[in-house]
């Protein structure tokens, strides 16, 4: 009789471990607690034994989902508050997000899905001054505030001017992940081919396999079979367009002329030049008040330098203050 007991025990600890484990991975428990929830399982499956063989092969499953109720119990934690890592700063229309459509100023959260529809996109704006552009028919991850999952589509980031930072931000995809060093740069991950293409400075991407280096002028598209091909984009292509006309609205009001070309430059990828340091000096101190308001960065240049005394030429490449 002890004999069998001993055997019946051994049954049931042993099935107990294996129900256990389709919890799959937990927290770890105090052991006075998980010593309270193994004993109540197995004198659960001790009175399951008791009943008629016809019925006995479904214990296993309803106790199977009685281990995963009491562990998910257990490891239960409260409610702890959201992590803000940016703020919406531009939206285009049908912009959603895991709230429903984002508004300028919304918060965006550590884990926040954003979702853009066909003719929508948006900008966020991340500590460090940094902005992350969401094009049409894009989906990603604001994994925290420098690392980001692009599931589907392009985004755009704009890092700065200093090329080297504490923190460098990496955009992941399923092909593999592009992390910059001082930049404006695009990801793209369509049809499982990830292209990274740098406006200026720098960016590593890498995969399972290798590193590769974009550097300014650089486009890098990278198959799933680790195939690589690289191209050339000036800073001022047409393909850039749409990042910039997601740009965060610059407020002109009482800004220096100067500072606000440098702006329109940086967001146009088009060279500033100044005839003579007397011109940059008098752009520098010249104030500007108003609005540029609904107006795209290009055209915005154009609006602002026709209300000053200055003489311009505009190209496709540069920005000219004339004599």
């Amino acid at each position: 009789m002890n004999k069998d007991k001993d055997q019946i025990d051994r049954k049931s600890d042993d099935t107990v471990a294996k129900l256990m484990s389709l919890a799959g991975p937990r927290a770890d428990i105090e052991a006075d607690r998980q010593s309270r929830v193994h004993d109540k399982v197995r004198q659960e499956w001790l009175r399951s034994t008791r009943k008629k063989t016809r019925a006995r092969w479904l214990a296993p499953v309803a106790l199977a989902a009685s281990v995963l109720l009491v562990v998910a119990l257990n490891i239960r934690s409260p409610e702890t508050p959201l992590l803000q890592i940016g703020t919406v700063s531009y939206v285009a229309t049908n912009a959603a997000g895991s709230q429903g459509a984002p508004k300028v100023g919304d918060p965006v959260h550590a884990g926040d899905v954003i979702e853009t529809g066909d003719l929508s996109g948006l900008s966020v704006s991340l500590p460090g001054d940094i902005s992350l552009r969401v094009a049409a028919g894009t989906a990603i991850r604001f994994d925290q505030d420098d690392e980001f999952t692009l599931f589907n589509g392009q985004v755009y980031a704009d890092t700065g001017d200093q090329i080297y930072r504490d923190r460098p931000i990496t955009i992941h995809t399923a092909v593999g992940s592009a992390t910059d060093i001082g930049t404006q740069f695009s990801v793209s991950y369509v049809n499982n081919r990830l292209d990274v293409t740098v406006r200026e400075g720098r960016v590593d991407v890498a995969n399972d396999r290798n590193t590769y280096t974009a550097e300014a002028g650089d486009k890098l598209s990278v198959d799933p079979g680790d195939g690589v091909v690289r191209g050339k984009v000036t800073s001022y292509d047409a393909s850039w367009q749409w990042a910039s006309s997601l740009a965060p609205e610059f407020d002109i009001e009482n800004k220096s002329l100067l500072e606000f070309l440098k702006w329109g430059a940086r967001e146009t990828g088009m060279e500033l030049t100044f005839s003579s340091d007397e011109l940059r000096m008098g752009a520098m101190g010249t104030k500007l008040f108003g609005s540029v308001r609904g107006f795209a960065p290009a055209d915005a240049i154009e609006s602002v330098l026709s209300t000053t005394r200055f003489r311009y030429r505009i190209d496709e490449q540069s920005i000219t203050i004339l004599e």
